[in-house]
């Protein structure tokens, strides 16, 4: 709204967006992307922007001219709006922050030996996508595409804490002719992939990418339909990874928790598999 009335009011006095921004001393490309919605002048450059383009500065948040006798009520309401904006933009720099440690830390088993700061990682993780979520989600709406896509995020939080724990991977190793040794591992420990099993790493993996693409989509209003198909394929190729242990070395090499991550997997997929088809139709 305040970047298309800067640009009509900068049309009716006649300036290009060279012409303001050397009057404000920014660069034309700064000017660009007020217009078009992509960026919002610095507080220090409201005055002289308004006094340039001969508006006042509540007019210019709002919008639009405003009628003296509703100055007042026009004024409060961009207060309200400025401090709910401020509030939207420190809570998306917070959850961002927390998103990075977070997944920082849920990396760690993969480049060190040692796994106790994927657990803080998760937790981070996971509070701040719930936070997100329910931010963004109406607590009393009905059953929509949004709230199936974000019950399949929680089937892949709930896989990813699963294969996270270093019981999911089993790893019999025959030291001798009649010994034999079972060890559990994460499935993001490198330890099974050196030693033939070469697919619960690429599993947990895929779950993660496939995750962090749901929460893209999500989010995104717009051209979501090749990152939903992104992480619809991520999501069908960690299934059918989490399945080939059992496929191809027998039962043995399964337990209840490997069982539930490809459980959760499958659950994910068919959540997901619904709303994009729903899209496939509106489009």
């Amino acid at each position: 709204m305040t970047g298309l009335f800067i640009a009509e009011l900068r049309k009716q006095k006649g300036y290009t967006q060279k012409e303001l921004a050397e009057k404000l001393m920014v660069t034309d490309k700064a000017v660009s992307r007020w217009e078009t919605g992509k960026g919002f002048p610095d507080t220090s450059l409201l005055r002289n922007l308004s006094n340039i383009l001969g508006v006042s500065v509540g007019e210019l948040l709002s919008g639009e001219h405003i009628e003296e006798t509703n100055m007042k009520e026009k004024t409060d309401q961009i207060i309200l709006d400025s401090l709910k904006y401020s509030a939207q933009i420190l809570t998306r720099m917070i959850n961002g922050a927390l998103l990075t440690v977070g997944i920082i830390l849920l990396l760690t088993p993969v480049f060190m030996a040692s796994g106790n700061y994927s657990f803080y990682g998760l937790i981070l993780i996971g509070i701040t996508i719930t936070h997100m979520i329910l931010k963004r989600l109406d607590l009393n709406m009905k059953i929509t595409n949004k709230t199936i896509y974000a019950s399949a995020i929680i089937c892949q939080i709930a896989a990813i804490v699963l294969e996270i724990l270093p019981y999911g991977v089993i790893l019999i190793i025959a030291p001798g002719p009649n010994e034999r040794i079972t060890a559990t591992f994460s499935y993001f420990s490198l330890t099974p992939f050196g030693n033939a099993n070469f697919f619960p790493l690429p599993t947990g993996m895929l779950t993660v990418v496939a995750f962090l693409l749901c929460v893209i989509n999500l989010f995104k209003k717009s051209d979501v339909l090749k990152l939903r198909n992104a992480a619809f394929v991520c999501n069908i190729i960690a299934v059918i990874l989490s399945v080939m242990p059992l496929l191809l070395f027998g039962n043995q090499y399964m337990n209840t928790v490997s069982y539930f991550v490809s459980a959760l997997l499958l659950i994910s997929t068919v959540l997901q598999s619904i709303v994009n088809r729903h899209l496939y139709r509106v489009c």
